[in-house]
């Protein structure tokens, strides 16, 4: 009967983790001038339909964290 109970609450435990995994991501890039090819520092980034964005540093380079899984624009 202990067996029975330790499965199931390591079931339970589990589970949640397992439903959760890989709601959100990650979107990293850096951006650069056309013409010239360099980094453009301080270029804000928005992603289309959502409140999501971010700053690119010196280097141009940016990340935006928590987005959601799908296709953007």
């Amino acid at each position: 009967m202990k067996k029975l109970v330790v499965a199931v609450i390591a079931i339970l435990m589990i589970l949640p983790m397992c439903v959760f995994a890989q709601a959100t991501g990650k979107l990293v890039g850096v951006v650069t001038d056309a013409k010239t090819n360099e980094p453009l520092a301080g270029a804000n980034v928005l992603l289309e339909g959502t409140v999501l964005g971010a700053a690119a540093n010196a280097d141009g380079s940016f990340i935006i964290l928590n987005v959601r899984v799908g296709s953007y624009d």
